[in-house]
Parts: structure tokens; C-alpha cells; sequence
């Protein structure tokens, strides 16, 4: 009966750490093929003095904020639903009750397929932005599960413009050709668990660089967007 119990629970697993340094660093060659810039460019748009929203707390994207705030500076509040990420607000993007128009810009970064229920989140958002204020998104759409179990959902752009449809100026972009999506597809398995990811992962990851070059004019030739790694949002209220 105990044994029945336990197998109905599912189990929160954390994400798997990459067993080498140089591995992740090399994967992200791939992985976050054109969010840096995105990132900077954006960020730089932010005025002093602004107070600024960051849906999702730790990690790369917070780093990249924090030295844009530093520099100008604005202020930066971080709200994650996981108190281990040390938010400064521990709660639901979904359903926290922000003062309306409490924001002058949020920053949404490769957290919405987390979400579990992104029409609700999008509207939370829309509501506590200052008029004239801006969101700036990213989202994978063709990537591995991660974050297990909670992945929750993958959004063309044509959803992602359903979702953000209260919102003007709306503008979103692939970040990868196609061709350049393909050959990052097998670059993750270098992150994975387990004896075989640790055997195979680097050497597809080789395969991945001595493709690159072909995976990049090939991505110019044919042009089709019908698949990417992910894409890149802004929007203003």
C-alpha cells in the first residue's frame, strides 16, 4: 500500500549539474546563441531611476541585469515562486497582488514555459506596468525539457502574440535559423546524467562545432522559420 502511495506522488527532482565547466561553457555556445546581446541591448534601454521587475530569480540573466542597474543605476526587484533562489519576493507571477502600475519595465527571462498558467501570468504583468512601460521576454521554443518536472510549455509566435495581445509594439524574433537549431539539438546531452549522456554527450557536442559553419550557411540559404531554439520579445504597454 506504501509502495502504491509513493508511485501516485510525483517527484521533484533538481536539474542536472554539468560535470564539467568547460562542457557548459562550450553547450552555451549554442544554447544561448543570440540571448546576450538581445539582453544588453534591451537592458541599456532602461532608464536611471526606473524600478524594474525580474520574473525569476538567480542565474545568468539576473547577472547581466545587476551590472546594467549598477551602472545607472535603477532598481531591480527579483520575484521567483522558489524561496532556495533567494528571491526578493517569494511568490506566483501568476497571482501576486503587485499595485497596479507598480513597474516601469519587467524582464522575463527563459521563464514562461515554467509558468503554469502563462495567460494569467502575462495578464499580471500587463497590469502592474506603468503606462508606456516595457516587457522584455525570452522563451525557448525547439529545447530539451529541463527544470524537471516543472516544464511546462513551449510557445510559437504566433501564441506568444496571442498572449501579449493587450500589449503595443510588440515585436518577437527567432534567435536561431533553423539549420542552427538543428545542430544545437544534440548539445544538451553533454549536461545530462547517467553513463551514456557522459560517454556520447561530448562527442556529439564536437559534432556540433565542426557543423557550425555548415549549420550557418545553411541557415541563410533556405530561409524558413519554422523552427528555432527560442525567441526573443519585447512589447509595450
Amino acid at each position: 500500500m506504501r509502495g502504491s502511495l509513493r508511485a501516485k506522488v510525483p517527484t521533484v527532482r533538481t536539474p542536472p549539474r554539468p560535470y564539467s565547466a568547460a562542457l557548459y561553457r562550450l553547450s552555451a555556445l549554442f544554447t544561448w546563441r543570440g540571448l546576450r546581446q538581445f539582453l544588453n541591448r534591451e537592458y541599456e534601454r532602461i532608464p536611471a531611476g526606473a524600478r524594474v521587475l525580474a520574473v525569476g530569480a538567480g542565474g545568468p540573466f539576473n547577472d547581466i541585469l545587476s551590472r546594467h542597474a549598477r551602472r545607472r543605476p535603477f532598481v531591480v526587484t527579483s520575484l521567483d515562486i522558489d524561496p532556495i533562489r533567494l528571491p526578493d519576493i517569494v511568490g506566483d507571477v501568476c497571482s501576486y497582488p503587485f499595485l497596479p502600475e507598480s513597474f516601469d519595465a519587467v524582464v522575463v527571462g527563459e521563464v514562461l514555459e515554467h509558468v503554469h498558467s502563462p495567460h494569467l501570468a502575462i495578464a499580471n504583468l500587463h497590469r502592474l506596468l506603468t503606462s508606456g512601460g516595457f516587457l522584455v521576454l525570452t522563451t525557448p521554443f525547439i529545447f530539451p525539457i529541463h527544470e524537471r518536472p516543472c516544464d511546462y510549455f513551449r510557445f510559437t509566435r504566433y501564441g506568444l502574440a496571442f498572449l501579449l495581445r493587450d500589449f503595443r509594439e510588440v515585436c518577437i524574433t527567432p534567435r536561431s535559423s533553423w539549420a542552427e537549431t538543428v545542430n544545437a539539438l544534440g548539445v544538451r546531452l553533454a549536461l545530462e546524467q547517467g553513463a551514456a549522456a557522459r560517454l556520447f554527450g561530448p562527442i556529439l557536442l564536437l559534432v556540433a562545432i565542426i557543423n557550425f559553419p555548415i549549420a550557418w550557411l545553411l541557415g541563410r540559404i533556405i530561409h524558413t522559420d519554422f523552427i528555432t531554439i527560442g525567441y526573443l520579445v519585447t512589447a509595450r504597454k
